[in-house]
């Protein structure tokens, strides 16, 4: 017998979020709450009524808000709760969100005791687990009496989509012990059919017939070329789309962007996000001979049989084609193939010519970005491969240097009285020792030097500058040089960052230094290196200069303020499930993943809530450059196309392939064009 039932009387709070507001102080604003309060108010009628609920709204919209407020009204009526989210970033966050909703739900019994984090283990009636994805797969086997809920919690659930992953097989066989599940997603929809359908029976439903058709539909849309009817295609998926959201409302809520007020879309950039165009030179003659001499040679010297015919890295930069090389040449000593060994010669001649210069496409995004640094404004650069991200990285450390030595200001003696006078207050942390040592270093004297202008010659005067003067440059809305750093050490210290504050340990203690004996975090701006990377290094090629390798909690507090290095190059390991929006409007898709999701899962790392370009007013910043007349050209191309549809398609787009076709790509943008205001508007029938 189900015996889950909740007193609708104790959400009636829900319908005045301008009250709500008026009691807490953790930054919430009345939109998005409005949409948010609504949102939770459905999925709590809806668990009610005995179905679970798929929330897909798009990144950055605040799915974790709306799923800690339905957390704190099923357990303030003693129910259990569990919350896994993906990794410990995140699980961190859950508990931070959960945290701040506490004086304002404590006339519900919301406290913090409330909240367990850590390993999955036996939970009493009104407690929230707070646990991680690996957490719930470690307490396998465990017994019921480890994993069984009232209500479960899957954050970031499109990665239980595929079979085969050890959470999916968990979440298979443990998802009876949950008696109701909330599900978050941002990528609802996929062309795999059985994805979203395990999503959705997870979720409770059962009639999926009409979701297969239209994946299946979307499928096809993708395979067909010239010769067939545009108007009877439309008319077909138009027909297949219309059933299938008949059939998805019950389960799933989903808002887009484009779905909210416009009081709520000023909350994510003052207009709509734009195209940041990044001229790069076309490949000459020569490098197209080489690109092809690498696509050959990988036909006639594969590493492994059947291997891929070509290699996207050899279209972003030189340095995994003399890699290529060099394993292909390696071969061809034992196979002793003529034509291998002429094509290996040949390729090296022709990439020592161009390795005389920085890669073209390096070359023109290295330009894009010198300009906007002086101004004030970090950029985020995504690669695909870490080869291409360590030979980007490497070339921005050289040209994007800047001296130093410019503008110190007063004594570090004078900054670091100063520093300490607006930090007075933070506790009696040892650990706030190095963080005040790094702000005093030459390189963070520098660049705060450059945002006051004329720094003061005495302590006193230099304090109130810091405490009145806004960060990069940028006008009202936008913390001051103080406040900004207030809230760093805050993150920084924070108890639950075991690995910050492991590194500052080791930094106090004097074990561990960054570039040098004064830069002792991430980043060397004592150099003047104004970039950082940020992924595991394979061992492969050179190691850049600025490269973090450790857990990634550092790089993103400091990237996500004022301070530090103005560039992070990063893999997609930073492309899902944090912020990066703080202080950040320009994005810079160097290297494509193949999938639109990925795409749109790095763009929404900036795209969130009081991001960046919301408190300056000024408009987010995608780019796609492309090296003109290779295959990357084409890919970003097709990219492009297959993201304007993604949200029309509930994201049922194919991934790049080698055989993406353009008359297929042309084919499938005529029929979502006859049809585009037919889906938006069946669209929105999944909003609340």
């Amino acid at each position: 017998m189900d015996d889950f039932q909740l007193d609708a009387r104790r959400w009636r709070f829900l319908e005045n979020p301008a009250r709500y507001i008026e009691r807490e102080s953790g930054g919430l604003q009345l939109e998005p709450l409005t949409r948010q309060f609504r949102t939770a108010k459905e999925i709590l009628a809806r668990l009610v009524d005995g179905r679970g609920v798929l929330l897909a709204d798009d990144v950055g919209l605040g799915k974790t808000t709306v799923g800690a407020i339905v957390a704190w009204v099923v357990a303030s009526q003693d129910k259990r709760v569990r919350i896994y989210a993906p990794n410990e970033v995140l699980r961190r966050r859950w508990a931070e969100e959960l945290d701040r909703h506490v004086p304002m739900l404590a006339q519900l019994g919301a406290s913090k005791d409330r909240i367990k984090q850590g390993d999955v283990a036996k939970l009493n009636a009104g407690r929230i687990q707070v646990a991680t994805h690996h957490a719930l797969v470690k307490s396998h086997g465990y017994g019921e009496q480890r994993t069984a809920c009232d209500l479960m919690i899957i954050d970031e659930a499109h990665r239980a989509k595929g079979d085969g992953s050890a959470f999916n097989e968990v979440l298979r066989q443990l998802g009876d012990r949950a008696k109701r599940k909330l599900i978050l997603t941002a990528t609802p929809f996929s062309i795999r059919p059985a994805e979203l359908q395990q999503l959705l029976q997870f979720a409770g439903a059962t009639k999926l017939d009409a979701i297969r058709r239209y994946a299946n539909e979307m499928k096809r849309l993708y395979a067909l070329g010239d010769g067939h009817d545009v108007a009877l295609e439309s008319k077909r998926l138009l027909g297949a789309a219309k059933t299938a959201i008949e059939e998805l409302q019950p389960y799933l809520i989903r808002h887009g962007i484009d779905d909210l007020s416009k009081e709520e879309r000023k909350r994510f950039e003052a207009v709509p996000a734009s195209r940041w165009d990044i001229a790069t030179p076309p490949a000459s003659t020569e490098d197209i001979q080489l690109l092809l001499r690498m696509d050959r040679l990988l036909q006639l010297a594969p590493e492994r049989k059947g291997e891929r015919r070509n290699d996207p890295r050899f279209h972003t930069g030189w340095g995994h084609v003399g890699i290529e090389l060099e394993r292909a040449a390696e071969r061809s000593e034992h196979n002793g193939d003529l034509t291998v060994a002429r094509h290996i010669k040949e390729a090296k001649m022709a990439l020592a010519a161009r390795r005389a210069t920085l890669h073209p496409k390096i070359t023109a995004v290295s330009e894009a970005i010198r300009p906007l640094l002086p101004a004030g404004e970090k950029v985020l650069v995504f690669c695909h491969h870490r080869a291409t991200a360590a030979e980007l990285l490497i070339a921005l450390e050289g040209s994007l240097k800047s001296g130093v030595g410019a503008r110190h200001g007063p004594p570090e003696k004078v900054w670091r009285t100063a520093w300490e006078s607006v930090l007075a207050g933070e506790g009696e942390d040892p650990l706030l020792a190095p963080i005040v040592d790094w702000l005093c270093s030459p390189g963070l004297r520098a660049q705060v030097g450059e945002w006051l202008a004329e720094p003061a010659k005495s302590w006193e005067m230099l304090a109130e500058q810091l405490r009145t003067t806004r960060a990069r440059h940028a006008g009202k809305g936008v913390p001051t040089i103080g406040e900004a750093a207030r809230t760093l050490v805050g993150v920084l210290l924070d108890p639950q960052s075991t690995s910050t504050r492991a590194v500052l340990k080791s930094i106090a203690q004097g074990t561990r230094t960054f570039g040098g004996q004064r830069s002792h975090f991430p980043g060397r701006l004592d150099d003047g290196l104004r970039v950082m990377g940020s992924w595991r290094h394979d061992g492969q090629g050179e190691h850049p200069k600025t490269l973090y390798t450790g857990k990634p909690d550092i790089v993103l507090a400091l990237f996500n303020s004022p301070f530090g290095p103005d560039v992070l190059v990063t893999t997609d390991r930073l492309s899902e499930g944090v912020d990066l929006h703080r202080c950040c409007r320009h994005l810079v898709h160097y290297e494509l993943d193949p999938s639109p999701v990925r795409t749109l899962q790095r763009n929404g790392r900036v795209r969130r809530v009081g991001s960046w370009a919301a408190l300056t007013k000024r408009p987010i910043c995608y780019a796609y450059p492309t090296f003109g007349g290779t295959r990357d050209e084409k890919a970003v191309g097709v990219m492009r196309q297959r993201i304007n549809a993604f949200g029309l398609l509930l994201g049922g787009v194919p991934t790049l392939d080698d055989d993406a076709g353009d008359r297929e790509q042309s084919f499938a943008e005529d029929v979502l064009y006859r049809v585009r205001r037919d889906l938006e508007s069946l669209n929105r029938r999944l909003c609340i």
